[in-house]
């Protein structure tokens, strides 16, 4: 324990920090500095890729990944059973996604509203129901477009323990879109990946996972 919290994790952490600091600095100038076109979208897929694939080396991710790696094209969508908002991460490190999410607050929102949005991200506030109806049309037109990010839907809507799943709802199968299904399995030898939003933050859920051994999973 002490190797993991005294060595592992400051280590980890230091490393994380300083590829953040790496990444901003490219993303905001190609961000803020390059046109619009296919191009600019293809560098920011790779930076939030390489991002992505530092999370996860910052828990020792041994991730194995089987089946088909998802190609852009109009009226296909991913769907995936959902545990932690590492899933996302998980996924993206392997290819670029853009999401449906609900929009969070500090650090995290920052990243949804000023990284992740170059995706075509789709986010909402679960109590306001007008934010349904528009991310419903949005992501009705995301889907149509050969030309966009893959859009990727968790349609169980909450982080469920990665020991069954709950009922999808619907909104991912009502576009007339081809439906590919991702399983992700977490093998818990090291650390349970389950995030409970409702005991912890996000950022204590990272903490924790920084800490372990490592994360281990199928995708």
């Amino acid at each position: 324990m002490l190797l993991r919290h005294l060595v592992l994790f400051p280590l980890r952490l230091t490393v994380l920090l300083a590829s953040h600091l790496l990444f901003f600095i490219v993303f905001f100038t190609v961000k803020l500095g390059m046109p619009a076109s296919a191009l600019k979208l293809r560098v920011e897929q790779g930076l939030i890729r390489f991002l992505c694939g530092m999370y996860v080396a910052s828990w020792t991710g041994v991730i194995k990944f089987h089946g088909p790696k998802p190609v852009p094209e109009g009226n296909h969508v991913w769907v995936a059973n959902h545990t932690s908002m590492i899933d996302y991460i998980i996924l993206s490190s392997y290819t670029a996604f853009a999401v449906i999410m609900q929009l969070h607050s500090g650090w995290v929102g920052f990243l949804q509203t000023t990284v992740l949005d170059s995706l075509g991200c789709l986010w909402f506030n679960r109590t306001q129901a007008k934010d349904r109806l528009l991310v419903a049309k949005l992501m009705a037109d995301h889907v149509a477009d050969p030309n966009t990010t893959p859009l990727l839907i968790f349609p169980e809507g909450t982080c469920v323990n990665n020991e069954y799943c709950v009922m999808f709802k619907r909104g991912a199968f009502d576009m007339g879109a081809t439906v590919h299904p991702v399983a992700i399995k977490y093998n818990k030898i090291f650390v349970d990946a389950f995030w409970n939003s409702k005991r912890m933050s996000f950022t204590q859920h990272l903490g924790r996972l920084m800490s372990s051994w490592a994360v281990v999973c199928d995708v």
